[in-house]
């Protein structure tokens, strides 16, 4: 019995200890304002410890982790330095403060295959050298508990068979890059240090890492965003070293999981994780650039080639003529990796391995918008974007009935944001604006039909909704909008149409185009010229304080028509409002839609009577509540605030809805009365890249 008590009483002391380790633990972290590294740092700021960031510059990386979506800040120290400078550039200070670190995570470098020599030397060679030495200072001073290195899953070291015995220590390859070579170098000086100095080793080697799930927001476009770029511009007829040949791939969530639960090992073991999936069950590369074709809309490659070739073509001046960098094929290989050591670790944080897969076409997207057009700039902060059914979002939380915005033609959701924001700050309610499917950062649809495809895109985007909401439609997202309302089968939701069209257009150049076969409409779209959009938006483009201007919105049409994808979203949309008429679609609309009564008694719609490629639907509903207002079609984009006073008008049943001919000032409550929290939505991250 006492022999119980003493063993108890000693298992208890040593779960206490534990505890008490965890709830003491400091990491100290490179790396964090990465594409990994923010991840990271967004999971373990939920954890109980404290976070020391190796930044070169404080504000720059509170602003970069604030537009990542982290807003509690009372776990993280900053500490300026520099990977490439001697001790790290660390004060006297921050040097004490380090040395009180449990964990280290070692993820710093610059994200760039094209990296020249020394430049490369000093980022990843002086930084393993320096964080070594203080992990060195830290064992002796009192004890380590774990260092975790991230480098790419190219490493030639640390590979074990089938069985899990460690495979003789390799060598580079004499054809690598700067970047990868001097990556894998400070990878074996560090494994060798460990060894040393015995203090444990993890090292995390992440294979190409693309965005997190739902979004699949992909910001380091220099992975497999070389890959679809030089598909983009046509530059990849073939199939670089055929099926046996892959490109792992691993999102950087599941890096960030893998990384918080190293962190968390009271009595780590170390160990090399490559986080990838298994060969066998991958797609590959055959089968990847035919899914990446199908979303980005282009033919797929028919032909494979010897891998060998393609990099010496490119290295011979192919590179130079097509403007992707031959290291863009750096990461393709037939290596298989043996996984073992990574499934146990899994099975160990009860995870399963995603398939890729499933993310694919939203990361395909979002690279395509990235590769395509320039972010926005000071965008306003607060919002976070995420997934609805399959179309990309964004949008703010808020109480209340949620509002869901569809954008029009030459537009996508990050048109809509200041709309979208006013609409916010006026009600509290929660707003959220889609990409139709091929616009903006959404996949394209495999529906029948350019329009019945969308239709059914934004009904499974609807049923995610629960209860009484608003849908807002503007162009041809109004018919889309009304359409998929009539189809979804809801009585909870009114509809605002803004500036609709369908069938309802006055000769113009782009009826012309629209009865010219597809692939020929697509390639004049991307050829116009941005002059040429200038002068479309110009006639009824009257600006508005803080909107967008003229030229910067032509100038992001035309680049956005660079797309293939997004090209031909626009040409089947085109060809249907213009004929009436698309081969695979069955629906005729005709008005149909916004002409039924029962939608009609709580509709409302907004027209702008300067528009000179459309006219008024002769078909609706005259029991619509309807507005005139004396702008052009693009109204929602360049008068914002009237367009939200107009909806927040109409949203509250408790105002006397009555509006003059003509747009007027009205007395909009600070704040509407709020409700319970409608239809939560589950968000990934917030951007801040915005607007000229």
């Amino acid at each position: 019995m006492n022999e119980i008590s003493t063993y108890l009483k000693t298992t208890d002391q040593t779960l206490t200890h534990k505890v008490d380790s965890m709830a003491a633990t400091i990491i100290f972290m490179t790396g964090s304002t990465g594409f990994i590294g923010k991840e990271a740092v967004k999971q373990l700021v939920d954890e109980n410890l404290q976070l020391l960031l190796l930044v070169r510059s404080e504000s720059k990386a509170r602003q970069g982790l604030t537009s990542y979506g982290i807003s509690d800040f009372s776990r993280i120290t900053f500490v300026q330095g520099d990977l490439s400078v001697e001790g790290l550039g660390l004060t006297a200070a921050d040097r004490r403060r380090v040395l009180g670190a449990d964990v280290i995570i070692h993820a710093g470098g610059t994200m760039d295959v094209t990296l020249g020599r020394k430049v490369a030397e000093r980022i990843f060679m002086n930084g393993a050298r320096e964080v070594a030495g203080l992990a060195e200072e830290i064992q002796q001073i009192k004890g380590l508990r774990h260092f975790i290195h991230v480098v790419g899953f190219m490493s030639p070291y640390g590979l074990r068979n089938e069985k899990g015995e460690a495979i003789p220590t390799g060598n580079v390859a004499p054809n690598e890059s700067a970047y990868e070579e001097m990556k894998f170098h400070a990878d074996l000086y560090l494994r060798e240090h460990a060894v040393k100095n015995q203090y444990p080793l993890s090292v995390v080697n992440p294979s190409t890492v693309v965005g997190p799930r739902p979004t699949g927001e992909t910001e380091q476009t220099g992975g497999i965003g070389l890959l679809i770029q030089a598909m983009q511009k046509r530059l990849m007829p073939v199939v670089p070293g055929g099926s046996s040949y892959w490109l792992p791939l691993v999102e950087n969530d599941v890096v960030g999981r893998t990384l918080v639960f190293l962190t968390k090992e009271a009595f780590p073991t170390g160990g090399t994780y490559p986080l990838l999936a298994r060969k066998e069950t991958s797609p590959n590369m055959k089968e990847l650039l035919h899914l990446l074709a199908k979303q980005l809309d282009v033919p797929k490659p028919k032909w494979a080639v010897p891998l060998s070739w393609m990099q010496f073509a490119m290295r011979s001046g192919g590179a130079r003529i097509s403007g992707v960098p031959a290291e863009s094929v750096s990461f393709i290989t037939d290596r298989i990796w043996h996984v073992e050591e990574t499934e146990d670790l899994f099975k160990r944080m009860g995870q399963t391995w995603p398939d890729i897969r499933e993310q694919l076409p939203s990361v395909t997207a979002d690279l395509d918008y990235r590769l395509s057009l320039k972010p926005y700039k000071n965008l306003s902060s607060g919002w976070t974007r995420t997934r609805i059914g399959d179309l990309a979002a964004l949008g703010w939380e808020g109480e209340g009935e949620p509002w869901l915005i569809v954008h029009g033609m030459l537009n996508c959701a990050d048109e809509m944001v200041p709309l979208g924001e006013e609409l916010h700050q006026l009600t509290g309610n929660p707003v959220w604006l889609v990409d139709l499917a091929g616009f903006g950062r959404s996949a394209v649809h495999q529906g029948e039909g350019a329009f019945d495809g969308q239709v059914d895109e934004l009904v499974t985007a609807i049923g995610e909704f629960e209860g009484p909401m608003k849908l807002v439609g503007h162009s041809i997202g109004a018919a889309i909008a009304s359409a998929a309302l009539q189809r979804s089968g809801r009585t909870d939701i009114r509809l605002a149409l803004l500036q609709p069209v369908a069938h309802n257009t006055n000769p113009n150049m782009l009826r012309w185009i629209s009865r010219l076969p597809r692939g020929i409409m697509r390639t004049l779209l991307s050829r116009r010229s941005e002059k040429s959009w200038r002068h479309l938006l110009n006639p009824h483009s009257t600006q508005a304080e803080g909107s967008i201007t003229t030229s910067a919105l032509a100038g992001r049409i035309r680049s956005s028509l660079q797309s293939p994808r997004i090209a031909g979203a626009h040409a089947g949309l085109l060809r249907w409002i213009y004929s009436g008429k698309i081969k695979g679609s069955t629906s005729t609309f005709g008005g149909s839609t916004w002409n039924r009564a029962d939608l009609a008694n709580s509709a409302l719609v907004v027209w702008a009577g300067r528009d000179t490629e459309y006219h008024y639907p002769g078909d609706m509903n005259p029991q619509c509540k309807r507005v005139d207002v004396p702008y052009g079609h693009y109204f929602p984009v360049f008068q914002y605030r009237e367009t939200a006073a107009i909806l927040v008008k109409w949203g509250n049943l408790n105002i006397d809805f009555r509006f003059q001919s003509e747009v007027e000032m009205y007395v909009i409550p600070n704040r509407l009365p709020k409700g319970s929290i409608q239809a939560q939505r589950s968000t990934k991250g917030s951007t801040n890249d915005r607007r000229d």
